[in-house]
């Protein structure tokens, strides 16, 4: 029995050809939200629950649109999971009264839950999902702190590196749970552009494949997003060149990623 995830933002960043990172778990749960309010738009009001990955822009966007567009058609708390350290960023920096409301503030219009609430994500911990799937956080390697996800299945697993730079500790919980038959990896910039991506800690093609090389052989398939947009022909020639055997597929907006 395989299941599914379905890609609602792709994309390193936001442009004509779709959005940025968000992963619909099931009609009540999402990974990032880059990209909720156009391909959701009413039902972005069901979302209860975010697992955010870092506190970047293009991985929390539309939080602060789908809170505003369906305020009044809400009926439940919007609970965002992160470390904590992401946490204060978006209480600091973003959800602050300043540049956007803080909505943990806020009384839903139905009943008296608060709009938005906040629940610092424990690592390793297995959270349990609505339809047999569990939601399991692992520690980052980006410039802010980050996590990546496990999402387990009663027979297989999709493992989420979210953005990163060092693949160490992806090769450690490969190696540590056979579950796992699926690989989401970023890829954010070309060759060329290698030091850029060491300083802000995203992958080449090149530093992926070197990556991953001990993991070749596994059967696993391997799903990459977050390409840059204004460079993806030139990633994506970069990563047929370096795949070798890899089972490759670039994800688009509106993908199923099955595992």
């Amino acid at each position: 029995m395989s299941s599914s995830i379905v890609v609602l933002g792709a994309h390193g960043a936001k442009s004509k050809e779709g959005g940025s990172s968000s992963f619909l778990l099931n009609n009540s749960n999402v990974i990032d939200a880059g990209n909720l309010l156009i391909p959701l738009e009413e039902k972005s009001a069901d979302i209860e629950t975010v697992w955010l990955t870092h506190s970047h822009l293009d991985h929390i966007a539309d939080l602060a649109y789908i809170l505003d567009n369906y305020f009044e058609t809400r009926t439940k708390t919007l609970k965002i999971m992160a470390l904590e350290e992401t946490i204060e960023d978006l209480k600091a920096h973003f959800f602050n009264d300043k540049i956007w409301p803080d909505f943990s503030k806020i009384t839903l219009k139905h009943n008296r839950q608060k709009v938005l609430c906040y629940e610092s994500i424990t690592l390793g911990k297995q959270y349990e999902l609505e339809d047999s799937k569990t939601i399991q956080a692992f520690e980052g390697d980006h410039s802010v702190a980050s996590v990546g996800y496990i999402i387990h299945t009663p027979t297989s697993s999709l493992l989420l590196s979210a953005d990163t730079y060092s693949l160490e500790h992806i090769l450690s919980l490969v190696k540590n749970d056979t579950s796992i038959k699926a690989l989401m990896i970023e890829c954010s910039f070309p060759i060329r552009m290698a030091t850029l991506a060491q300083t802000s800690k995203h992958l080449t093609a090149k530093y992926l494949f070197e990556g991953i090389e001990p993991l070749k052989g596994l059967g696993l398939k391997l799903y990459v997003n977050h390409i840059k947009p204004v460079y993806k022909d030139e990633i994506i020639t970069e990563i047929e060149q370096f795949k070798d055997t890899w089972d490759v597929t670039f994800l688009e907006d509106g993908d199923s990623i099955v595992f």
